[in-house]
């Protein structure tokens, strides 16, 4: 059976040692309303948001490979390679740019010290 998203936390709350008292604070609610919530299948994002930024740890994580944020996160990933890519290919061009300027300046600079 899959770990729901209140035992990830309370597994991750006993790990670094976080009372639910405190953690249960930290969303405006008693410890034994929290307790209750790690039952829970599904909690609020807004609590997520909080407790995650109470304990410094990414709750919304554990949702990103669950669909569809998984199919969601792999076709972001997919353009943000794409842009990256396409980023490289205009590095390169700019390189070759300003190598084929700088030696058009060196060329000149050898013209006019030729003049003098």
């Amino acid at each position: 059976m899959e770990e729901t998203i209140g035992k990830h936390i309370q597994k991750f709350l006993r790990y670094k040692g976080i009372s639910n008292k405190d953690a249960g604070e930290s969303i405006g609610l008693s410890e034994s309303a929290f307790e209750k919530l790690l039952t829970k299948d599904d909690i609020l994002i807004s609590r997520l948001f909080k407790l995650s930024q109470f304990s410094e740890k990414n709750f919304l994580q554990y949702y990103y490979e669950k669909e569809p944020l998984e199919s969601f996160r792999k076709e972001e990933f997919r353009e943000l390679q794409q842009k990256l890519e396409h980023a490289e290919i205009v590095i390169a061009k700019n390189d070759l740019i300003i190598e084929t300027q700088s030696k058009y300046i060196k060329e000149l600079e050898a013209k006019l010290k030729g003049k003098k």
